[in-house]
């Protein structure tokens, strides 16, 4: 199913082509003109409502339909050149072993026009014409440098991230200690505040940072990447899997890193990356003000003259970096991130949801829609953070209980029941001991009424006895009603309980 969502997004941006929308969501373009056709239809425009999740928005495009078209998969067509060199191999053969992993896959005579495509087509090349301010290529440098420990002496690598725009060919150049996700973002925020202006397109490698599965035709964003783009909107068009061609600029540019930085800072010796990328921001200047050698101007120059005018300005804010997974939701409404227990609505309980995690705040989206929003814990593991809330009715009390409670209670019921409250509380200093007590006095309210409730409690406390047990063994014997009980201090009759004859004394 196509990102409806991201197709509705890069086309209230006015400056994508249907096509070029297409490459970034993985679609053609009859897919995006036909979605794009159908939202006119029903009104839909973007920005989307908040509350509109991803199957609401599925529903109202392909209302009561499902997709019964499936993709017959392609040959490896650089493996089958490869086999046609090995004795006694042909496309006959080669055709049979493919329809044997593959059932539904092309007939003979579509496998050997796709083979004999790719073989007149996969050495002519074209030349890539950039529109000014549209495309910044970026890409890890593959050679890193080196940073010593000054404490340790040992040697830590340290990996350049590279942007070029497609037109001019302005880089931005940054050492970072590794090449994970977060340091991939940073650096792109970093390119941004160094062109001064935002692109239209990003074009990555299939870098695991940009893209979780490689596709030739529809590769995976990582959710971050994805977000990043959309913070600053962008469209993401990865370059497609072994075709370095496709960003032939960067790949140019990494070159030129090699040479200018790189081999230019060999010979100098940096302690730390701050040390390592002044170095680089004074070498970056001299290669980006170089003159060109056959034609007028410099990388910067051609910059400020045809990209810069064609960018767009940066939001006010700065992008917060955030991680994504995909997590269940547990039985007790929770879900866990970094041993910590978050809640969401019970009524998500064992859902798939996804999880959004900043620096400050913990996000929980199922479908698009954002279900919880906490602010991160930086408390011991194992704790419960829960917002009451998100829990159904019966818990919300176990959750907000307190001694306060029971004496606010108790005063709506009468005197006699506020006194029996605070003589249970007085038994002992842990108030919490004496919860469940004074839970069992409600039961017995609810079950015997006021006026029989508030005479039950004087009689208790008349024979100081504390506690719901005492008040509902004299409601369950009717004693509140006998006239003869109502003034005396004997309450209860039992075989457990020794009277005065016992004692040789009459009761």
């Amino acid at each position: 199913m196509a990102n409806i969502r991201e197709i509705l997004r890069l086309d209230a941006m006015k400056e994508l082509s249907k096509r070029k929308i297409g490459y970034s969501v993985g679609c053609s373009h009859n897919t995006v003109k036909s979605i794009l056709k159908k939202a006119n239809e029903v009104g839909l425009k973007w920005p989307l409502p908040e509350d509109l999740s991803d199957d609401k928005l599925e529903q109202l495009i392909y209302p009561n339909t499902k997709s019964t078209v499936r993709d017959r998969p392609e040959p490896d067509l650089k493996y089958i050149e490869s086999q046609l060199h090995e004795p006694g191999v042909n496309l006959t053969i080669l055709w049979h072993e493919y329809k044997s992993d593959n059932p539904d896959g092309l007939q003979y005579t579509q496998f050997c026009e796709r083979y004999r495509r790719y073989i007149g087509y996969k050495n002519i090349t074209m030349h890539l014409s950039h529109k000014p301010g549209e495309e910044l290529f970026v890409d890890w440098c593959g050679d890193p440098m080196q940073v010593i420990n000054r404490e340790t002496g040992k040697t830590l690598p340290a990996y350049l991230f590279v942007t070029a725009m497609g037109m001019s060919g302005y880089p931005y150049v940054e050492a970072f200690n590794s090449k994970i996700s977060e340091n991939w973002i940073c650096g792109h925020i970093h390119a941004f505040e160094h062109m001064g202006r935002l692109p239209l397109i990003l074009v990555p490698d299939n870098d695991k940072s940009a893209v979780t599965k490689a596709n030739y035709y529809e590769p995976s964003l990582n959710k971050t990447y994805q977000e990043i783009a959309q913070y600053y909107d962008c469209a993401v068009i990865p370059a497609r899997v072994r075709r370095p061609r496709d960003k032939a600029k960067v790949e140019s540019t990494v070159r030129d890193v090699e040479t200018w930085i790189i081999a230019a800072l060999r010979k100098q010796v940096f302690f730390n990356l701050a040390d390592l990328n002044r170095a680089i921001k004074e070498k970056l200047k001299e290669y980006s003000e170089k003159p060109f050698q056959k034609r007028e101007g410099s990388r910067k120059s051609e910059f400020l003259k045809y990209d810069y005018p064609k960018m767009r300005p940066l939001p006010d804010i700065r992008y917060e970096y955030a991680e994504w997974k995909t997590a269940k939701v547990n039985s007790d409404y929770h879900v866990e991130v970094e041993k910590r227990y978050y809640s969401v609505p019970y009524i998500y309980a064992y859902q798939k949801v996804d999880v959004r995690t900043t620096k400050s705040i913990i996000e929980i989206f199922q479908k698009g829609l954002r279900i919880a929003s906490h602010k991160r814990s930086t408390e011991m593991i194992r704790t419960y953070i829960t917002d009451v809330s998100h829990m159904p009715e019966k818990h919300k009390f176990y959750a907000t209980i307190d001694k306060e409670q029971f004496v606010t209670w108790s005063k709506t019921i009468g005197p006699y029941t506020a006194d029996m409250v605070r003589k249970i509380f007085g038994r002992s200093s842990v108030e919490q001991k004496h919860y469940r007590s004074c839970m069992g006095l409600r039961r017995v309210y609810k079950l015997y009424g006021k006026e029989r409730f508030e005479i039950a409690c004087q009689m208790a406390i008349d024979a100081t006895c504390y506690g719901s047990s005492y008040v509902e063994q004299i409601l369950k014997a009717n004693l509140d009603k006998k006239e003869k009980f109502k003034n005396s201090h004997k309450i209860i009759q039992h075989s457990n309980i020794r009277g005065g004859k016992y004692y040789g004394k009459e009761e």
